[in-house]
């Protein structure tokens, strides 16, 4: 979490965080407070969000490859996916080299 807000705070942010934990209410505060970093104080258009077991990598990953609109950066938001246990191999091979307006922030219960 120090190394969150550090980065928060030099603005140095990198492209893909996890968050994870027993604390939901910390996990919360710390997404919400990534997610605004990110966005650069701006709305939410560039914001797109995946919840649950069911969703559709391709789908994660065109969607990465969609560049922002009015904005340095497109935030995806994944919650409780489970991508981190067996089924998340596409994904994980995107990431090694991702769009560069694309930002990740994963937030699970358990990896």
């Amino acid at each position: 979490m120090q190394r969150i807000t550090e980065d928060i705070k030099t603005g140095q942010l990198k492209q893909i965080y996890l968050l994870c934990g027993e604390e939901a209410y910390l996990v919360r505060q710390y997404r919400d407070r990534l997610l605004q970093a990110l966005l650069g104080g701006g709305d939410e258009m560039n914001v797109n969000r995946f919840e649950g077991k069911g969703v559709q990598i391709p789908e994660i990953i065109d969607m990465a490859e969609t560049l922002p609109f009015f904005s340095d950066r497109r935030v995806i938001v994944l919650e409780n996916t489970e991508l981190f246990r067996p089924g998340g191999e596409k994904l994980a091979a995107y990431l090694k080299e991702p769009a560069e307006s694309s930002s990740f922030l994963f937030v699970e219960r358990g990896v």
